[in-house]
């Protein structure tokens, strides 16, 4: 018996509604069915956020780093600034508010 839980609630559901609960369980990647409905129940939503642009955002200021950096260590031996270099630079960055602008307007459509 769980001491720190010793109340025990049951009900019974279809089995069209046990496939629905188990769908929703597996979307919120709670291992266990206890601890996803009391989370349930107590807060009102689970929400999980799975969103492959801000991945691609990762990348994308990876590579924005990587650009500043050559472009310090031309600047350092050579003493110039090229402007295909800083061209170059400035996509990644436009790309960069692009998707973040996406993931903002896709957050913001989310009810909660």
């Amino acid at each position: 018996m769980n001491k720190t839980r010793p109340i025990r609630i049951q009900f019974r559901v279809t089995p069209e509604e046990l496939r629905m609960i188990e769908q929703k369980q597996t979307e919120s990647r709670i291992i266990s069915r206890e601890v996803f409905l009391r989370k349930l129940v107590l807060e009102g939503k689970i929400l999980t956020l799975d969103i492959p642009d801000m991945r691609e955002i990762s990348a994308l200021l990876g590579r924005c780093a990587g650009n500043l950096n050559q472009i310090a260590k031309r600047v350092n031996i050579t003493g110039r600034l090229y402007e295909n270099d800083l061209k170059e630079t400035k996509a990644c960055l436009d790309q960069v508010t692009e998707t973040a602008r996406q993931v903002y307007q896709q957050l913001s459509e989310i009810n909660t």
